[in-house]
Order: C-alpha cells, then structure tokens, then sequence
C-alpha cells in the first residue's frame, strides 16, 4: 500500500452543503463505541463492525484509507475506532457543513495550535477564525478540500510530525497547487492544518479562488499533486531507490550485451528460436532504407525486436535482475501511487530501449557480415574453379611433354635406321651424335 494517502474532494455552492446523515449518525449515535488513549488490542466489537459496514457502502472511497489498511490487518478496537474517526475527519463538511468545516480544521482536538486556532496559510498574519468561516460560508465558487496523510513511523521518521515542516512543504510549492487548479497564482486562496492523529498525522488542505469563476481541476492534476508532495516527503528515500534501480537496470543491460556478444561468437545453436528470429530482423533491416533505431523503424520490425527481447529476458539471470528492478520499481511509486501497478513486461518497458538498439546494431552488423560471406563464397568458388583449371591444364602440358618425348624418341630411330641403310654409322663427340659415310 502506499506510504502517503491525498486525497481530494470538492464542494459545490458551499452555502447549501449539508449534513451527511450516516456520519452525523457515525459521530453522533447513542452509544458509539468509544476507545480510552493509547492501543486497545481487544476484537472490535459488533457495532463496530456493523458501523464500518455501513461508511464502506456510503463512502466507497473509504477503503483506500490507511486506517482502513491497518483495521484490515488487526480488526480490533483501536484501529476500528481510528477508521470511524478518519471518515468523520475526511468528510466533514457533509456533516456541519462548509461553515463549520473550516473550524473544525482549526480547532479539533489533535491539532497544532497557534493561539486560539490550528491554521495557516501563504502568510504569518493573524486568521480570524470566525470571519473566514463566513467567508468560505458565502463563496460562490467551488471549494476543494485536500488531505495528505502519512504513517506514524513515516511522519517521526522524516519529521513530518509538526506544523511547521507542513506549512513549509505547502509554501514552497503553492505554485504548483495554483497551477493543478488552474487558478492564477496571485487570485489563489489556501488555508491548512496540521492535526497530530495517533496513527496516522495528516494535513486538511482548503483550496479556492479569489474570483469565484476561476479553478477547475482535473483527475491527472489530482495525481500530479500526489506525486508532487510523495516526492517532496520522501525526496531521500526517491533518490536512494532511484540509484538501486539504476543498478539493476544497468546490469540488465549488461546481461543482455553478454549474451548477444556470445550469440555472435559461438552461433545462435543453443537457442533456436532466437536464431530464427535474429536472421529475420537481420533481412528486415536489409530491406528498410529508414534510420537503424528502434524509434524509426516499422511497426513489423519492431515487433520482432520486441519478440528477441522478450525471449533473452527469459534467462535466468536476466530474469532475476529484472525481477529485482520491478520490486524497487512498486517500493518508489508506493510512495505516492495508492494503488499497486503490476509489472511491465521486459520488452514494453522504455527504460530499457537501449537494449533494442543494442540488438538492432547486432543485427546489422551480422547482416552486413552474412553479406561480405556470401561475396566471399563467390571469391572462393572463382578460386576453385581456377585451381581446378590450372590443374588440369599442368596435367595436360605434362602428358603434351611426354608425348611428344615419345614421338622423337620413334623418328630418331627411324632416322638411324635409314642412315644405316645407307652406309652412314653415328660418331659420338661429347655425347652427341653425328654421322660420317663408310669409306
């Protein structure tokens, strides 16, 4: 569940806002449980329970309070007790109306007080407690109504335990608040108060304008201020998240690269689905004339990066990596997000394009060589075709050498049979032969 709770209602024609008749029975019934200072580990008991029931089917918003959370987890009197209050407190203003909303944020009993009252704005000056009710009271515009809410632990841990650091936090972002409302900073109106609750401190946040026709806001700026005061609270803890992530996620990278430098060397053979896989976006990016950047390249193409992606994020120790990335991931967005978003699956997520773009270059780089073997094939063939006819054509010159040995062998035989015939015999001068006529 989340570390911080913001959350936000609005009130429309204030001077007409009513009583909520559940919780004014809530708060009011004969015979409400009360629960003594300090932690009554005791079951809650039926009337409880049946109270309970009864704001969750009114108030489904309810059940995201951290109150709630902590009944669910121990449903005993205390924590019964702490959620029924926390109801009241958040919905105050459909039980007195509008006019004693403003008081109660001022005076009920927990909160920080400065003199008569617990509330604060944008300036030291005195606030009349009185007059602004009635002012609030008569607004014809509309009035939101924030509260930011943290755990116990949270709060002393950060310090976040006292009015001060509260009205500091709101002061320095009063800009962003103005702008979530989008009301001009100079027409903004804001008022708070600290109330010290056992288990969980929280911040009432009044919000309006000046001129009644400006403000509206919007579900995604509801989040935005989330976000801002989650960031703002546990900036510490953000940037020491931050930097395990970072960790992870560089490692992942690196796994990745490993892998595809093994694949490059030793075959794609251990992995045949991704061998397949490879020479197609290899051929894809033959054929596509645009940028070699996953941001550039056709829908199909980036599919079948996304299909190698997802296959390499199965091994083992990418997995485990991954996996680590993802529970850091939940811890940083449960400080300020009140619901748990599941995991985003290795190849959707974008903080880890650069992997594709590793893969992509991967890919040309073995095509461009697929190529350069293919031109080299035809070399060699070339090669061997010349050797071949070089051999032959040495084995005809030396069967053509023998040959024609053979032949003059024959006709000088021939030849010194005729000069004998004739009375001629050979002379032998140095080992050649010449012929002299018999006298």
């Amino acid at each position: 569940m989340a570390k911080i709770i913001f959350s936000s209602r609005y009130i429309k024609n204030p001077g007409k806002a009513n009583a909520g008749k559940l919780l004014r029975y809530a708060a009011t019934r004969e015979g409400v449980e009360k629960v003594a200072v300090g932690l009554d580990r005791s079951p809650s008991t039926m009337r409880q329970q049946r109270l309970i029931k009864n704001i969750l089917e009114a108030l489904p918003e309810t059940k995201d309070y951290l109150e709630y959370e902590d009944y669910l987890k121990e449903p005993c009197k205390s924590n019964a007790t702490e959620f029924i209050g926390a109801a009241i407190d958040r919905n105050i203003d459909r039980l007195d109306g509008v006019k004693n909303l403003v008081k109660y944020y001022g005076e009920r009993p927990g909160v920080e007080k400065f003199g008569a009252h617990g509330l604060f704005s944008q300036t030291d000056d005195k606030i009349d407690l009185d007059a602004l009710a009635e002012e609030v009271s008569s607004h014809k515009g509309i009035i939101w109504t924030h509260i930011i809410s943290l755990r116990r632990e949270d709060a002393e841990r950060l310090r976040y335990n006292n009015t001060s650091r509260w009205r500091d936090l709101i002061r320095s972002n009063v800009a962003e608040i103005a702008d979530a409302h989008n009301i001009d900073l100079s027409n903004l109106r804001w008022y708070a108060a600290f109330h010290d609750k056992d288990h969980h401190p929280h911040v009432h946040l009044m919000v309006f304008a000046n001129d009644a026709k400006q403000g509206w806001i919007t579900k995604s700026n509801i989040d935005k201020l989330r976000s801002l005061f989650g960031n703002e609270i546990f900036r510490g803890e953000q940037y020491r998240l931050f930097e395990i992530q970072t960790q992870y996620r560089e490692r992942v990278k690196n796994r990745f690269k490993e892998l595809i430098d093994y694949y490059e060397q030793n075959g794609f053979d251990p992995a045949p689905e991704l061998n397949v896989l490879f020479l197609k976006l290899a051929n894809q990016l033959k054929t596509d004339k645009g940028k070699k950047v996953y941001g550039y390249l056709p829908k199909e193409v980036k599919q079948t990066v996304d299909e190698i992606v997802s296959v390499l994020a199965k091994d083992k120790n990418i997995a485990e990596l991954y996996k680590k990335w993802n529970e850091i991931n939940r811890e940083k967005l449960s400080l300020y997000h009140e619901k748990e978003t599941p995991d985003i699956p290795l190849e959707d997520n974008k903080e880890f394009r650069s992997i594709k773009n590793v893969i992509i270059r991967s890919a040309v780089e073995f095509g461009q060589l697929q190529t350069m073997q293919n031109q080299n094939m035809g070399f060699v063939f070339a090669g061997i075709v010349k050797a071949i006819l070089r051999a032959i054509s040495a084995s005809y010159f030396a069967r053509d050498n023998k040959l024609k040995g053979q032949v003059d062998s024959k006709l000088k035989s021939k030849i010194a049979q005729k000069k004998q015939a004739q009375g001629l015999r050979p002379e032998n001068n140095g080992g050649e032969h010449s012929w002299e006529q018999n006298m």
